[in-house]
């Protein structure tokens, strides 16, 4: 595909109009080709084009204002792709999707080299000069990503500009909007730029997402030299990179080891992963920006990493989404091993805030502790991971992230200031299970087992598989018809078909109800080894007085099947209210656990039940 568009006069602006009918279809077709999204490359680059038309008469006194927009619509479009499906797109050809795969398959950086040198037909020198690299870095990359698009499409190297373009066809099929369109959502953004005062700046926010890297401000993740940017942009308080944590700031989590600060980005390459139980890219695909900064510290006995992480979202409720993901990534984490401690609610941060401790307890034991935030437009973490020795106590977390809070809110994403910052123990966030069970983070870890839990969807308790052959308690019968039983497992770890954990949770029609199948249950197992000669009953717990009116029990039964054998289980039961879990671990061989692990479990189930309506009446 020729390039169309030619390096201009510095000092002549060349018509919007020429430049966009020139050059559209040439971006449209890279940023397909970058994302394999199609969805995303269409509006990304229209929202490039823009912001191009909003400063055109800065950008259209650049060498090349493509230079400009492309960077801006490669970086929309990737935020806009996380978390779907390559090359989804129906109708593409065998060929065409060779090429999809081939550069799919290739990393971030050679695929952006391999589409500037072949679709933007820019030397090595210019594409180092965009993508920050040095001519032997770019020259190293191109001929490794040439290499290997040539080995996996067939193609011969001289043709893999043509296999590229194979895709404008699908590319072209997106239609962009019309010269006019862009004109007036152009002029529209420009007058939310120079009207309103303090309005101008949640304007920049919302309609054009304002970031600021090193000096610079950046659109949806891509950096913009302020003085292409216009005048206007000094009235405005954008998010800065030296607003992210800094080094003392961090030390002071574990003030005797020896940190360094690793890097800082905006997410839009490599994997995008970045801690633990963190499932996408962004917990906000639509947002204006993202900031990533890393710590690490060797001490004498542990190593640390710190990632704080910052996503600006283009409204309060879109950020609301963002924390409510953020928070379930590590809430709802099925990582194996790995088991949720504790939560704290931190007051007088932002406009809502959250502590979490996890443990993953291996040969050498990793806890993390995770802050949350929300704040104004903003949703900002930092999670401390801790491998061997002391994990990094909650409350210099905190600290650090009132730091991280209070850094930004003199922007205008920002909501308040930090003011009288307090944390305190809360039940567990909901963790995007079924509501009022457990969760794969609240199971027990098993033995060596390196593999996750796995949890069934909910059935009708009939029969109730959680009971004992003591107990025999029955749920529907006892006024709680709507009760729910699932089950969870650990699939691949080839252990006897009667492991795993089972819980029922029925809502009844009174706390009354409720209590009186407790006391059944209770009743029937001290009874047990009476009316059962060969069983036994141990490690009796009873709480009939709990947290917030609440009351779980819990029990060993060993059960003899003939003279040589004998089989083990693990039975607890909570109420909340109206509410009752019944939960039953049955183990195998060596894979079992102690009372206080089983105690553990039953009080979490028990703090699951309050997640459901009305539980405490």
């Amino acid at each position: 595909m020729p390039r169309l568009f030619h390096r201009v006069d510095p000092g002549a602006v060349p018509d919007f109009d020429d430049f966009y009918l020139t050059t559209r279809r040439r971006l449209a077709l890279s940023a397909y080709a970058l994302t394999g999204d199609l969805g995303a490359a269409r509006s990304a680059v229209g929202d490039a084009y823009v912001a191009a038309r909003h400063h055109w008469q800065k950008v259209g006194r650049l060498p090349d204002p493509e230079e400009w927009v492309r960077p801006r619509a490669w970086a929309m479009a990737q935020r806009r792709h996380v978390a779907r499906l390559w090359h989804r797109e129906k109708g593409i050809g065998a060929d065409q999707k060779a090429v999809l795969d081939a550069l799919h398959h290739l990393s971030d950086q050679q695929r952006k080299v391999l589409l500037l040198a072949h679709l933007a037909a820019l030397s090595t020198a210019d594409i180092g000069r965009e993508l920050g690299e040095t001519t032997a870095r770019v020259e190293e990359r191109l001929q490794v990503a040439t290499d290997a698009f040539c080995q996996e499409t067939g193609a011969a190297s001289e043709s893999v500009g043509a296999a590229m373009e194979s895709l404008a066809p699908i590319a072209e099929a997106a239609a962009l909007p019309a010269p006019a369109v862009v004109h007036r959502s152009g002029q529209r953004r420009r007058l939310l730029h120079t009207v309103g005062g303090a309005a101008v700046a949640v304007g920049l926010t919302i309609v054009g997402g304002v970031f600021v890297v090193s000096g610079g401000v950046v659109h949806g993740g891509v950096r913009e030299d302020l003085a292409s940017a216009g005048t206007t942009q000094a009235d405005t308080r954008p998010v800065t990179e030296k607003m992210m944590l800094s080094l003392p700031q961090v030390e002071q989590l574990a003030p005797g080891d020896s940190w360094r600060e690793l890097a800082t980005s905006d997410n839009t390459t490599g994997s995008g992963i970045n801690s633990v139980c963190q499932t996408t890219r962004f917990a906000d695909p639509r947002g204006t920006g993202t900031m990533v900064r890393t710590f690490a510290a060797d001490g004498a006995d542990a190593n640390r990493r710190v990632v704080q992480t910052i996503e600006i979202s283009r409204s309060t409720r879109a950020s609301q989404r963002a924390y409510r993901t953020t928070l379930g990534w590590f809430a709802g984490c099925t990582q194996a091993r790995l088991q949720l401690l504790g939560a704290y609610r931190v007051n007088g941060l932002g406009d809502e805030a959250q502590m979490l401790k996890l443990r993953i307890p291996n040969a050498v034991r990793r806890t993390y502790v995770v802050g949350l935030a929300r704040t104004g437009s903003l949703t900002v973490s930092t999670v401390s991971e801790t491998l061997g020795g002391r994990p990094v106590a909650v409350d210099r977390a905190v600290t650090t992230l009132t730091d991280a809070v209070r850094n930004v809110c003199s922007s205008d994403p920002s909501g308040p200031c930090p003011t009288a910052v307090r944390a305190a123990p809360v039940l567990p966030p909901r963790s995007g299970e079924t509501p009022g069970t457990l969760a794969a983070a609240d199971l027990p870890v098993i033995g060596r087992i390196n593999l996750p839990w796995v949890g069934t969807q909910p059935v009708p308790a009939r029969p109730n598989i959680a009971a004992t052959t003591c107990d025999k308690a029955d749920f529907v019968r006892a006024g709680a018809p709507r009760a729910a039983t699932r089950t969870f497992l650990i699939p691949e770890a080839r252990l006897a078909k009667r492991f795993g954990i089972a819980e029922t949770v029925g809502p009844f029609a009174s706390t009354a109800r409720a209590h009186g199948l407790v006391r059944s249950i209770t009743a029937a197992m001290e009874l047990c080894e009476k009316k059962d000669l060969g069983a036994k009953v141990s490690s009796q717990v009873l709480q009939p007085r709990g947290y917030r009116g609440s009351e779980y029990a819990m029990w060993r039964l060993d059960s003899e099947i003939n003279e040589k054998t004998s089989v083990g289980f693990w039975m607890g039961v909570a109420r909340v209210g109206r509410y009752v879990a019944q939960v039953n671990f049955t183990p195998s061989g060596d894979n079992d656990v102690d009372e206080d692990t089983f105690q553990a479990l039953i009080t979490r189930a028990r703090d699951r039940l309050f997640e459901l309506p009305a539980s405490t009446q």
